[in-house]
């Protein structure tokens, strides 16, 4: 029962939580409107808060390379639903499914599991990567966040009616972003820095999707 309380949590974070962190509030990971440079061990943490509810902790960190891809966790945390950790092998940006080679995930002190890469193909972030919005630059400005104050680049995003303002730095790895506005949620910096280490140092178990039951056959 443990066993398929927890695959049914991590298939919720694959489908419901993975679109844009405009929408989220805890889960696997959002999508961020910067560009992907992952650096080993470069790790940034971040406050989100959606209209009408509580601040969300998210960290994000690159905690090691095979060859030329890169593990790129990340952890959220709520009093409710714990702590949840992703970890995966990208080959580029981890908003692209197509990038992902393999997944991994820890819900609290449950065993750690390897989903099928192919449960984030299905996913609706998935399905929607085609579609492209259009980005502005709004030039440069100085934004305070609790991480301190930044000289950064401010970025506006639309697609269709939804508008997203970022500002980003290069030297806040992986995604450079200091603070996202939209007009459900707020993301902002409260730190970053070097060193990160992957919180998954189990094995972690193959994930096996439930059996169906079978309907017995009708007598003749």
């Amino acid at each position: 029962m443990k066993k398929l309380s927890f695959a049914v949590s991590v298939l919720l974070v694959t489908f419901l939580v993975y679109p844009s962190f405009a929408q989220m509030g805890k889960g696997a990971g959002p999508k961020f409107y910067g560009d992907f440079k992952p650096v080993a061990g470069a790790w940034a943490e971040y406050q989100i808060t959606e209209k009408g509810g509580k601040p969300v902790k998210m960290k994000i960190a690159v905690v090691g390379k095979e060859g030329n891809d890169y593990w790129y966790e990340t952890v959220m945390e709520t009093k409710q639903e714990g702590r949840i950790i992703s970890k995966m092998l990208v080959s580029g940006s981890p908003d692209s499914a197509s990038n992902v080679k393999r997944m991994i995930f820890k819900n609290q002190n449950e065993p750690a599991m390897e989903m099928p890469v192919q449960m984030m193909q299905m996913s609706p972030a998935a399905r929607k990567e085609g579609t492209k919005g259009k980005f502005a630059d709004k030039g440069t400005e100085s934004i305070k966040v609790p991480a301190g104050t930044f000289k950064a680049q401010h970025l506006q995003y639309q697609d269709g009616p939804a508008v997203v303002d970022t500002w980003v730095q290069k030297d806040v790895a992986p995604y450079g972003i200091v603070k996202s506005v939209s007009k459900e949620s707020e993301m902002v910096l409260v730190g970053y820095g070097t060193g990160a280490k992957t919180l998954i140092t189990e094995t972690p178990q193959k994930f096996e999707m439930p059996q169906m039951p079978q309907m017995p056959s009708k007598r003749k």
